[in-house]
């Protein structure tokens, strides 16, 4: 039995830093190569049903870790991150200084007796033996061992945390300081730098290369769908593919070839979706051909030609948390009409049917 008590500290960076020389190391996907920001780091980004740092946090769960704690980089994007359930041993802290603050973290588990921890960046997303690797450290008698795999170092080491935490914080990032061990990593890599990569770990997740499953229950061979979502019977979904939470596919809508729709989406009639991810919270509109594409609200990323569209007209797409908003502006400028009208003609009363259903509309 292992006795050894173990941590795991997650650092996520700010997606509004656009890669400061101090904060490169910890966060390469906090900037696309496209320039366009998504509003949230891609590790924090739900992909068939969860994101890849939520996905972290249960491997490390799932490794007999003690605590698990995640940094994230101070900014405006922690707003939009979502983890399910509140797990007691997962903590989450807002720092405005990532390396200091890995370095503090190591330092209070050394005090309170965890002897080892997991230091990783939540922009690569790497499924591997947690526990052969804490063995493999743990043999080499280093302060710290550093994963790779056959593209180059990853962002994942394991420390000593009473060692560790008597160096200054760029030895974490490998470029200087006492011999590391190092640990070559077989299993599944994803290195989140590029909305390109969240479509390949949809599809892998898909397809099963991945050790983790799709969130929600296959409801036919290799179709998952998540809870409360609407699936118009005259719609078509052709696996793999993932429909997510509360998300509403209308009539002769086809869903085919790999494609995700994630949680809070609408796909309206008679559009096709086709190896295509559909990020949280977005409206696509009727009888269009998305391929080869990421969507997030009204913005698209051409896959095949490595190009972003922004899309001014909301009739084709655009985020559905919009929708909410322009229905309290049509019902306040019907309430305000009605108001008028009592005024002149006072026995009138307001109905509420068709007209106000064509008010919103507009």
């Amino acid at each position: 039995m292992r006795s050894v008590r173990l941590g795991a500290i997650i650092v996520v960076g700010d997606e509004n830093d656009v890669l400061t020389q101090k904060t490169a190391r910890w966060a390469t996907s906090t900037a696309t190569e496209t320039g366009v920001r998504l509003g949230a780091p891609l590790a924090c980004i739900e992909v068939v049903g969860q994101s890849a740092a939520e996905r972290m946090i249960e491997r490390f769960l799932n490794a007999e870790v003690e605590v698990v704690s995640v940094l994230l980089q101070a900014g405006k994007f922690r707003q939009k991150l979502r983890f399910r359930g509140s797990p007691k041993r997962v903590t989450v802290e807002v720092v405005a200084d990532v390396e200091s603050a890995v370095i503090e973290k190591l330092k209070d588990y050394s005090q309170n007796g965890i002897e080892h921890s997991f230091v990783v960046s939540a922009d690569a997303y790497a499924e591997t033996d947690l526990l052969d690797l804490f063995y493999f450290h743990r043999e080499s008698r280093q302060t710290l061992t550093r994963t790779f795999n056959h593209d180059g170092p990853l962002p994942l080491w394991i420390a000593d945390c009473a060692k560790a935490q008597q160096y200054p914080p760029h030895l974490l990032r490998g470029e200087s300081g006492p011999d590391a061990a190092s640990y070559f990593i077989r299993g599944y890599v994803n290195r989140l730098a590029h909305p390109r990569d969240l479509r390949r770990l949809a599809s892998d997740i898909l397809y099963g290369r991945c050790d983790k499953r799709p969130s929600g229950r296959e409801i036919s061979p290799k179709v998952w769908v998540d809870e409360s979502a609407d699936i118009h019977r005259k719609a078509r979904i052709v696996g793999p593919a993932y429909i997510g939470c509360g998300s509403k596919v209308s009539d002769n809508v086809l869903i085919t070839r790999l494609s995700s729709i994630e949680r809070e989406c609408y796909v309206d009639c008679g559009t096709v979706i086709e190896g295509s991810s559909i990020l949280a919270n977005t409206h696509i509109g009727i009888w269009l051909d998305v391929c080869h594409a990421v969507i997030s609200g009204n913005k698209m990323w051409s896959l095949d030609r490595d190009v972003v569209v922004e899309i001014s007209d909301p009739r084709i797409m655009r985020p559905t948390t919009s929708i909410s908003a322009v229905y309290v502006a049509a019902r306040e400028r019907y309430e305000a009409q009605q108001t008028v009208a009592k005024l002149h003609k006072p026995i009138q009363r307001p109905v509420l049917g068709n007209s106000a259903l064509n008010l919103i509309q507009e």
